[in-house]
């Protein structure tokens, strides 16, 4: 059973790779990296994709998967360092200043009264531990909450819900009986705004202390014999108010025409006390009075603006009050207004994430907008884009539903593009330097290069199954969070199971470092140091034993003797000169003869010769002389055809091409040729059983970004490609792979 795999850094090869940019930044600049990273991509389909440490705001993000019961806190690295856990799916969830979690929660179904996308009908708050401090239902035959939910500065809660008429009360109102769907009972549903001031003397329920309602600020001019009639042009004359007989026409919420408006989202000025909502199916965002009382919210006076709970201004869509048309359409279906906090960059702006979903063309791609208000105006005027970022080729961006965005401190933006798990970071310029994929899905969590299901929502296209409703990002020193144990379990997504997982050795501090894990994480590692070595000596791992698992050695070039140590505890157990070595050979390991266990052996890179020996330092047999080949391609040894027995390879760092001999025997008529994708020539190959059985695959290793690419195959195809980011290290450490345990 083949356990090798060989590492080559020169000394000078080490030192003329000079790092011009952090690693981190390298990766996320150049094209020439992003077109590989593209291709490459194809066998990463989860989890962290870039992090440009020192453009992206550092902190910890919340991820809630809308069909997952647990919430995810991740670092920058994508790495877990805490989660929550719920008997309920979820919508909204924010980390609230003393460190516990409120979350919108999805009743199952069969306790739902209302049947639309984005239904809760449960609020609760999690403490650290997950236990449920708080909860609050409402999901009754009038009113059922839906959607989003915030902490006010006074303790209380602000939330969503749907208050349900008849089609005779939505008649009497002044709807056009034509709109009314008999299939859903010709309803209508209208958004109600509710505070709650919660019973945390019980833990359950709370009083209900200001609401606001649709149903009380109405216009129409259908029937001047219902209400809400202010003459014929009362529609354009009133634009504080809702035309109810205003009703989308490209697509209901979820195909449900009952659900009129669909507030999606909200969120709260404490410098104002104002509130802005997001009405998913007129296509506007809306500010409202908070300062009201209850009774003066039902009527057009009262509180600090004197227009009681009337519209204070609205954007995004004035033909919904005849001031504009089609043309001038801004927002189409959007989610997530929120204003921006005080001290970050354009504090008092407004952010929303514009779907983009059935434009004046037909096309769709989303957009993230910031504009200042002009409150109190309506109209093209009553604001002014202050800011907005769109893909360069438009339709990559796309979210018809959901979605979300947050202006970070730093000035970047958050972005959680919600149809597809997709969350990225953006400066002002719009270059991205943060990019992670929610790896939870329906089926539960995913494993990295399964591809993401599509999930079926009705009318909506495009839609994944590991679609995220929120995102949310604190800072590290968010006071939240102080207090909390934050330790890196490592990522969120599966890793397959591979033979072979990578390791380091530096050099200089004669240190090893073999990790159990192909995730990245550093805590299943046999970390130790050789006792005696010179920065000089070169690293090779193999199984001398014969017991199933790889150990490591050392070579000394300068003297020709290999030290090799079968149980990783730092000492040699085997030394022994290569008899007939001259300086400059390079040490490789391989079962030459398949009779189980590794030898060793050396590359003379001048002569093009590989030699081959026993674990005593004697020749085992005749040295391989491969074709004409620089002196800088590297060796390396493995299994490539299965048959037990290793063999040799040379890889081109010029033509980033692998050359594979199947036999040993002197004939190198039988070979396998591939290219990878274009690569820098500082990579290094390696080879290793990364899979199950006899056959070895190949490698690369990335110095600068300390990225390690395990391909299963050698066929040059890459859609087996394990990709592992170790944390930051030197360049001058030298990659490895093995089976450092064995694996069930």
């Amino acid at each position: 059973m083949l356990r090798s795999v060989f590492a080559y850094v020169s000394g000078s090869l080490a030192r003329g790779t000079r790092r011009k940019h952090s690693a981190r930044r390298r990766r996320g600049e150049p094209r020439y990296f992003e077109a590989l990273e593209n291709r490459l991509a194809m066998t990463q389909t989860v989890g962290l994709f870039l992090d440009n440490a020192p453009l992206s705001f550092d902190g910890y993000t919340i991820v809630a998967p809308s069909a997952s019961r647990t919430v995810q806190l991740i670092d920058n690295a994508g790495h877990s360092v805490h989660s929550w856990t719920s008997a309920y799916t979820t919508t909204a969830n924010y980390l609230l200043e003393n460190g516990d979690l409120l979350r919108s929660a999805q009743l199952p179904p069969a306790q739902r009264k209302y049947g639309a996308p984005g239904a809760t009908g449960r609020l609760e708050i999690l403490d650290w531990n997950s236990n449920v401090k708080w909860s609050y239902q409402l999901a009754n035959d009038k009113f059922q909450l839906h959607h989003d939910a915030i902490m006010l500065p006074n303790g209380n809660i602000m939330a969503i819900t749907w208050n349900r008429f008849s089609r005779a009360q939505a008649i009497a109102m002044g709807r056009n009986p034509a709109t009314l769907r008999p299939s859903e009972n010709s309803e209508l549903w209208t958004d109600r705004l509710i505070e709650i001031k919660p019973n945390y003397t019980t833990g359950v329920g709370g009083d209900i202390v200001w609401q606001w309602d649709v149903a009380n600020h109405l216009v129409q001019n259908y029937d001047a014999t219902k209400a809400n009639y202010y003459g014929p042009n009362g529609v354009k004359n009133h634009p504080e108010l809702m035309n109810v007989n205003y009703v989308a026409t490209d697509i209901g919420a979820g195909a449900v025409v009952a659900d009129w408006t669909h507030f999606n989202g909200l969120d709260f000025n404490a410098n104002t006390n104002q509130i802005i909502v997001s009405l998913r199916e007129q296509s506007e965002i809306m500010i409202i009075d908070h300062s009201t009382t209850t009774q003066q919210a039902k009527t057009h006076t009262g509180g600090l603006s004197g227009k009681g709970g009337d519209i204070l201004w609205r954007y995004g869509n004035d033909r919904t009050w005849g001031g504009g048309t089609r043309a001038t359409q801004t927002l189409f279906y959007q989610h997530n207004p929120n204003f921006i906090r005080d001290g970050l960059p354009g504090a008092g702006n407004i952010m929303v994430f514009n779907n983009g979903y059935i434009r004046q063309d037909g096309s769709s791609w989303s957009t993230v907008m910031e504009v200042k208000a002009k409150v109190g105006t309506y109209g093209p005027s009553s604001a002014t884009l202050v800011w907005s970022y769109a893909a360069p080729t438009k339709k990559n961006f796309s979210a018809a539903i959901i979605s979300g965005v947050q202006r970070l401190p730093n000035g970047n933006t958050l972005i959680n593009e919600g149809t597809e798990g997709h969350l990225f970071e953006v400066t002002p310029s719009g270059q991205t330097v943060w990019n992670y994929v929610n790896p939870i899905a329906l089926a539960g969590v995913m494993h990295q290069g399964q591809a993401v299901a599509p999930f079926n929502v009705v009318g909506v296209p495009n839609v994944f199954s590991n679609l995220t409703f929120r995102a949310t990002r604190y800072a590290t020193n968010y006071v939240g969070l102080s207090g909390k144990t934050l330790t890196p379990t490592g990522p969120v997504e599966k890793y397959p199971v591979s033979y072979a997982t990578p390791g380091l050795y530096d050099p200089v501090t004669r240190t090893w470092y073999l990790n159990n894990h192909l995730d990245g994480t550093t805590t299943d590692m046999y970390v130790f140091r050789s006792v005696s070595a010179a920065s000089s000596w070169l690293p090779i791992t193999g199984d001398w034993d014969n017991n199933g698992v790889d150990t490591t050695g050392l070579y000394n070039p300068a003297a020709r003797t290999f030290y090799l140590d079968d149980n990783n505890d730092g000492t040699a157990d085997r030394t022994f000169v290569a008899a007939g070595a001259k300086p400059g050979w390079l040490p490789l390991a391989g079962n030459w003869n398949g009779s189980g266990g590794d030898e060793v052996g050396l590359y003379d890179a001048v002569a093009r010769t590989f030699h081959f020996y026993s674990l005593t330092g004697s020749v085992l047999q005749s040295p391989f002389i491969a074709p004409p080949a620089p002196a800088t391609w590297r060796p390396l040894a493995g299994d490539w055809n299965g048959d037990g027995t290793s063999s040799v390879g040379l890889y081109d760092p010029i033509g980033y091409t692998f050359y594979l001999y199947d036999t040993i025997d002197g004939s190198s008529a039988a070979r396998t040729v591939f290219k990878t994708p274009i690569v820098p020539a500082s990579w290094l190959p390696l080879a290793g059983a990364f899979t199950a059985g006899a056959k070895t695959g190949v490698g690369l290793y990335d110095p600068l970004a300390y990225t390690f690419y395990l391909n299963k195959k050698t066929d040059g195809s890459i859609n087996e490609v394990t990709v592992v980011k170790v944390p930051a290290v030197p360049a001058t450490w030298i990659p490895l792979v093995g089976l450092w345990k064995k694996k069930i």
